[in-house]
């Protein structure tokens, strides 16, 4: 079953390029894991510190494995650009 797992982060104060940029690069490392269909990265329009990224998967395991994976550098340059908790979940792809 196709899985869409997805991050709400909130950027700390004057780092919302940063952070953007950030998971700008995630989304390129994730393209080149097995089991990868893409990703997608959302910027609120009213409140623009706030991001949704959204990874795109051929299964549960193909997700699970991929953490190790991860750039170790930029998983860092995300931590460092966000405040408070970062919001995860897992979903269902049912359609598009």
């Amino acid at each position: 079953m196709a899985i869409v797992h997805t991050y709400d982060l909130t950027a700390a104060t004057g780092k919302a390029d940063d952070l953007g940029e950030a998971l700008e690069a995630l989304g390129e490392a994730v393209k080149s894991i097995a089991g990868s269909q893409g990703t997608m990265l959302l910027r609120d329009v009213k409140v623009p510190q706030r991001f949704v990224f959204l990874e795109f998967w051929a299964d549960e395991a193909s997700r699970n494995a991929a953490g190790s994976q991860l750039p170790k550098q930029v998983m860092g340059r995300i931590m460092g650009s966000v405040t408070g908790a970062i919001g995860m979940a897992d979903y269902e792809r049912v359609a598009g």
